[in-house]
């Protein structure tokens, strides 16, 4: 029943930390030159990535991350190279593995310094797959990445994952006063507010307007259209159900709040307009950084492609004939910050949008 209730909240109220014990843990029969992989200790997380790991020999570092899923807490600053450092020296690993090398979670790459865990802790850092489900063929490859291990898709089945999670707590904040005092009107507030959720979760990719909000807006807009018209041919009376029509405006903007940052490689519009207001920190949900686009240095880079690998959505492309590496899709940036983070010669930096 604890179980139960632990993937409960985890699942359903993922905008909240909720984390388990960090420490060095045994997925199968491991030795000591079985594979370390490193994880946070958000509870969902781990659970999925422990059930990809059935019928693997490896060891699984647990790291603090507040209770966050790696790739919000390392760009948030909360899932650094100090955590794994920490995780390493307190539990252990050195004595239980011959070889000095652990596997960190390539959406992690934002927050860490992988120098700092070489020279501190004495292991050397490889960044694995984006996806849990990718690791048993990563390390079936001899730890090789295809292209595909190394992008995050933010697919349908990403969308739906994400629908239930993210909603749930705005959906309860109007729902349970609803219950209590209108309880008539919570039916149809439950139908609207989950019609809207899947619209646009469903169809984000194929809405108009270009950011997230935008298209919140003229989806709210069709609707809010839709109504006075159909009353006026069913009663005579455009604005009936102009309550409705206020209601329908603030359920998509709820639902639409960080729609871009959560359902495509787009920048977060709540995180710029927050930035805007001058708040920067806004506890778990919102750590200062910079917003903008990775921009190059040509005379620094020296085409060493880990900027490739390391990129969640393919910002980067090929060499060109003069061996610097080239940004065909520079504007499908959202600022993660992991490529700047890992070049290791400072060749890209954020800068802010034209």
């Amino acid at each position: 029943m604890n179980k139960l209730w632990g993937f409960i909240v985890a699942y359903f109220l993922r905008w909240f930390p909720h984390g388990l014990e960090p420490g060095l843990r045994r997925i199968g029969n491991p030795g000591p030159e079985s594979p370390v992989l490193v994880s946070g200790n958000f509870s969902l997380t781990l659970k999925r990535l422990i059930r990809s790991l059935v019928g693997q020999d490896l060891w699984l570092l647990v790291a603090n991350s507040r209770g966050i899923n790696v790739w919000c807490a390392a760009v948030g600053g909360m899932f650094t190279h100090h955590n794994v450092i920490a995780a390493i020296k307190t539990s252990g690993l050195a004595d239980q593995v011959r070889h000095r090398e652990v596997i960190l979670p390539q959406l992690c790459a934002a927050g860490m310094d992988v120098k700092a865990i070489r020279e501190e802790a004495g292991f050397q850092v490889r960044f694995g797959p984006v996806r849990a489900e990718d690791l048993p063929a990563y390390l079936a490859q001899g730890k090789k990445k295809t292209e595909a291990m190394s992008r995050f898709r933010f697919d349908l089945r990403h969308r739906l994952d994400m629908l239930l999670s993210n909603n749930t707590m705005f959906y309860l904040i109007v729902a349970i006063p609803l219950a209590i005092f209108w309880p008539h009107r919570l039916l149809a507030f439950t139908l609207l507010f989950w019609a809207a959720a899947f619209y646009l979760y469903l169809l984000f990719p194929y809405l108009p307007g270009k950011t997230g909000w935008s298209r919140s807006l003229y989806s709210a807009l069709a609707v809010v259209l839709a109504i006075p018209a159909a009353d006026f041919f069913r009663a005579g009376q455009p604005f009936l159900h102009y309550g409705w029509m206020i209601a329908v405006v603030l359920v998509f903007s709820t639902v639409g709040f960080d729609a871009a940052g959560i359902l495509a490689a787009m920048p977060s519009d709540a995180e710029a307009f927050l930035h805007r207001l001058g708040i920067k920190r806004l506890g778990s949900l919102l750590q200062e950084k910079t917003l903008g686009r990775v921009a190059l240095d040509r005379e620094k880079c020296r085409g060493d492609m880990i900027c490739y690998s390391i990129c969640p959505v393919g910002v980067f492309g090929e060499l060109d004939p003069d061996q610097k590496i080239t940004l065909p899709w520079q504007n499908a940036c959202f600022a993660c910050g992991a490529c700047v983070k890992q070049c290791p010669h400072k060749a890209l930096s954020l800068q802010p949008r034209p």
